[in-house]
């Protein structure tokens, strides 16, 4: 319950709420986005806010997934009492457990769809409520341009080349 309550300050803090996620469901996806692409000597899921786009996604163009992310959540909590009795939460417990219970549960569906849309939060565009401050696409070296000018490939040069005969 406390990484809940911990959401729960920020997102007052910020000024922003889930579309779809509940303070303690977003907690548990964040944690679970931080260890598909951790914090270290670059900037990972969280200060990229994945969790913003996974909550986009879910209340928007994937909520036919959210029985998914119900179930997935389910059995992780499930998992989670089976191999560490006595822990409250998937982001209660330390990272070292963490990573085994996502070990456990990276064949299922949900893993797959939880790591697919973490990526997507990561290295999509901004617009979409993840890649805070082009992270995911610094880390690419991606240069950000409102315009960009042909030739893109060698299919536009050619493209070009036809248009102006």
């Amino acid at each position: 319950m406390l990484a809940a309550a911990c959401w729960a300050e920020v997102l007052r803090a910020q000024n922003q709420q889930f579309a779809w996620f509940d303070t303690s469901s977003a907690a548990e996806v964040n944690a679970i986005a931080c260890q598909i692409i951790p914090d270290d000597e670059t900037p990972g899921a969280d200060r990229a806010g994945v969790i913003w786009f996974i909550d986009r996604a879910l209340a928007g163009y994937d909520e036919d997934k959210r029985e998914l992310y119900q179930r997935g959540l389910s059995q992780m909590h499930s998992k989670r009492v089976e191999m560490f009795p006595g822990s409250s939460s998937f982001a209660s417990l330390s990272k070292d457990q963490q990573i085994q219970l996502l070990h456990a549960m990276e064949q299922t569906e949900f893993f797959q769809l939880a790591r697919y849309h973490t990526i997507l939060g990561f290295f999509g565009h901004p617009m979409y409520g993840g890649n805070r401050d082009r992270v995911g696409w610094k880390l690419l070296g991606v240069e950000y341009s409102m315009h960009y000018e042909p030739p893109f490939g060698y299919y536009d040069a050619e493209a070009a080349e036809a248009g102006s005969k």
